[in-house]
């Protein structure tokens, strides 16, 4: 026949829950302990920790009321018409999404402890969000979204060895449902959070080859642009139903069963603002894509070796269009927020937001910018003999301009590694693997009449995670601006590195230890009189070898009558076998978390503070300070406190074990 049709339709209703395993209705609980201000001194406590740390207790802030229910319904359609030498594609695909999302963090109560006498005392300070009658649950957010899409794609068959393929996709976001209008954002900022997807629009054209000149050389490829990820997860923070926020500290009789009144009025009488929102100018993510490929079988000429070696080589290139950009509009477009600081390196110093009592508001818009080049090599045989074997090797070059590591708004935007990260530019992203090699051995052999026997061995060796040496800061002391609403600054600041001697930026308390600073640079070949690249640190190298066993076995007796040939499959997997032959072998490491490595910790200091009181008297300036005080470069410099010489890579106890899986496999 000259035409054919394909036609698919799925439904899916997925529901999500978290599990506190505290126990519903318990606040989080957080001890946040640092040796260095003596508050350990003369507890049982003290001498145990050497450097500042926070435990955790109670339940999760963001699981207190988190659930999110799903359904899904997508119909799909296509035809193929076949003239000439021509195969033209054409169809629809329609899908219909519906979202329930509950998500209000620490509706239970964050409870937060900075010493040991607070938690004896049961003092310290709560954070508590929640809607105006208490009930998380008058927080949740239904809403969802139709998207068509139209496809068609011409396949021609130019000659005997050269096939092209030119076509296009277009899909469009239909969308009733709108976020809540806040007229107290619209009359702050100007913006209007009821924006939502309706209308937003994607053609992305593409073509294709498939040319072999030889017999056995082809070379593949294309260009196109794709779309660049599925925005509704980001898009639901807009969709939340806008609450209100309160924190006191110095409260007493605190218990994490019972969030204290105080605050239990504040939200009942508060004005819930909107915390998310989306620009107005958001387009839906997409990526222009490249990539070209060639396979070229040979003969080795060396006859043992055999004939009919096939080697494969393939560059792949993405450039992201409209990416996903996340900006804190409190900390960009408010007067009281406004001038900007300048840090001693030239770097901005923001707001503190939670310092001036101000409410974040995330907006998602779009980056263009940053790119990733993926080099890869392969070569593989398989002999007559039953043995066959392949080698790769792989390796990246990848800048990103955001991460996008969290659901969140806010903490995607926190979570941006760069010196502004307001307006964060392209560079090495934490997902690149710069270096991997893959190994594959196999043998199949009937050793039991005509049931294979099969063996393969699985090897992996590559690059370790990268890092960037990070400023190691705390809630008092964020030196660069803070988001508000309790929302704690990450270890993500990169770190000036001084000149070694004197360096006009940085000044030493009396307790810094310059020399194992700089035996640390050194060591790590770390460059000094600038800014430490982002993710230019690299971690362990990391190894592991897998190995599964295939037994083919006879099939249910009976069954050939209704199936015909059938057999079973008994199959073995032993991942990270080297473990099972010594415990001492395959130790998988990990790299610093969130691919920062905290290793000094500094404050920011007025040069005319420094000059009258001298470096060790000159007092640190937390809260908004830094941005009101450092108004030019000049005005301050950074006062390296201490050093802590962390692990760069950390033994993972749960991955260095062997892991054996036995599964049993029906064919017919």
């Amino acid at each position: 026949p000259n035409f054919s049709t394909t036609f698919r339709a799925n439904y899916k209703d997925f529901e999500r829950g978290q599990i506190c395993r505290a126990g519903a209705g318990i606040g989080a609980l957080e001890f946040d302990l640092n040796p260095a201000n003596g508050g350990l001194a003369g507890t049982p406590l003290d001498g145990l920790l050497t450097q500042r740390n926070t435990f955790t207790a109670g339940c999760d802030r963001f699981r207190h009321a988190n659930v999110f229910n799903d359904e899904r319904t997508q119909l799909f359609f296509s035809g193929d018409y076949y003239f000439d030498e021509h195969v033209l594609t054409a169809g629809i695909e329609w899908e219909k999404f519906d979202l329930f999302n509950l998500f209000v963090s620490s509706s239970n109560g964050r409870f937060r402890f900075n010493s040991f006498n607070q938690i004896v005392t049961q003092t310290g300070r709560v954070e508590y969000a929640n809607a105006t009658s208490n009930d998380a649950n008058d927080a949740a957010a239904e809403w969802g979204y139709k998207k068509i899409s139209y496809f068609v794609q011409d396949t021609w068959q130019a000659t005997d060895n050269l096939e092209l393929k030119i076509g296009f996709r277009y899909e469009e976001f239909d969308q009733s449902d709108k976020p809540v209008f806040d007229p107290e954002i619209f009359a702050t900022y100007g913006l209007d959070t009821s924006k939502n997807v309706d209308g937003n629009g994607l053609f992305m054209p593409r073509v294709g080859f498939r040319w072999s000149p030889l017999d056995r050389t082809t070379f593949t490829g294309g260009f196109g642009l794709f779309a660049g990820g599925d925005p509704k997860v980001w898009i639901s923070n807009s969709f939340q139903v806008p609450t209100v926020f309160s924190a006191r500290n110095n409260l007493t009789g605190l218990s994490p069963f019972t969030v204290p009144s105080v605050l239990l009025n504040d939200i009942a009488s508060g004005t819930p603002v909107a915390i998310d929102a989306i620009d107005p100018k958001f387009q839906t993510p997409s990526d222009w894509k490249a990539s070209l490929r060639l396979d070229q079988g040979f003969d080795m000429p060396v006859d043992f070796l055999g004939d009919d070696w096939n080697f494969t080589a393939q560059y792949l290139y993405t450039r992201p269009r409209d990416g996903f950009l996340w900006t804190n509009f409190a900390q960009t477009q408010l007067a009281q927020t406004q001038p900007l600081g300048v840090a001693p390196d030239g770097r901005p110093i923001y707001a503190d937001l939670d310092d001036l009592g101000i409410n974040n508001l995330t907006v998602l818009g779009n980056f263009e910018g940053g790119s990733s080049h993926t080099w890869s090599v392969a070569l593989a045989k398989r002999w007559a003999s039953g043995v066959d074997f392949s080698v790769s090797y792989a390796k990246q070059s990848i800048e990103d301009t955001t991460e996008g590591t969290s659901s969140r708004g806010i903490s995607n935007w926190r979570g941006i590694v760069a010196t502004d990260r307001n307006n964060p530019q392209a560079r090495t992203s934490p997902f690149q693997i710069t270096d991997s090699f893959k190994v594959s051995l196999g043998y199949e052999k009937a050793f039991f009449g005509d049931y294979a026997t099969r063996f393969d061995l699985f090897g992996q060796l590559q690059s370790g995670s990268l890092y960037t040496e990070t400023f190691d800061i705390s809630n008092e002391n964020s030196l660069f601006g803070r988001a508000g609403q309790g929302e704690g600054p990450f270890d993500n600041n990169p770190l000036y590195i001084p000149n070694p001697g004197t360096d006009p930026l940085v000044a030493y308390a009396s307790g810094f230890d310059q020399t194992a600073f700089f035996d640390y640079v050194n060591r790590h070949n770390i460059e000094t009189g600038k800014i430490h690249d982002v993710n230019s640190g690299k971690s362990k190298w990391l190894r592991q070898w897998d190995l599964r066993i295939q037994q083919e076995l006879p099939g249910i007796p009976g069954m050939e009558r209704l199936f015909g040939d059938n057999k079973l499959k008994l199959i073995v997997d032993v991942d990270n076998v080297l473990n099972l032959l010594n415990s001492e072998w395959g130790n998988f490491y990990n790299g610093p978390g969130n691919n920062q490595h905290q290793i000094v910790d500094a404050d920011l200091v007025s040069v005319a503070d420094v000059a009258a009181n001298g470096i060790d008297n000159a007092t640190a300036l937390e809260g908004d300070a830094p941005r009101t005080t450092c108004v030019t470069q000049s005005s301050c410099i950074y006062r390296f406190n201490s050093f802590t010489d962390r692990a760069i890579s950390s033994l993972s106890a749960s991955q260095s074990v062997y892991r054996i899986r036995i599964g049993l496999r029906y064919e017919f």
